[in-house]
């Protein structure tokens, strides 16, 4: 999925979530409210690593959205996904 894609399906997605993905972008926005990157601008919450707001952002149907990985392990909790050990 290319990023435009994965922009507007995030936003269409924040605008009537289900259970799932209401729980997960609630995980999700826990790591963003206290990383390093977070930036605040006029009360607007973007990530400072891609400059995506992250009202929307947290909804990213793409597992690892988040680019310093700071997502993988609720992701892949939440969509069981199974990794292998190296």
């Amino acid at each position: 999925m290319n990023k435009i894609e994965e922009i507007f399906k995030s936003w269409n997605i924040s605008f009537d979530p289900n259970s799932k993905q209401s729980e997960l972008a609630s995980q999700r926005i826990e790591i963003c409210n206290n990383c390093e990157f977070k930036k605040t601008t006029l009360k607007v919450n973007t990530c400072g690593v891609c400059g995506c707001l992250l009202k929307g952002k947290i909804f990213s149907p793409n597992v690892g959205a988040c680019p310093r990985k700071k997502w993988d392990e609720i992701d892949q909790r939440m969509y069981n996904i199974r990794t292998t050990p190296k």
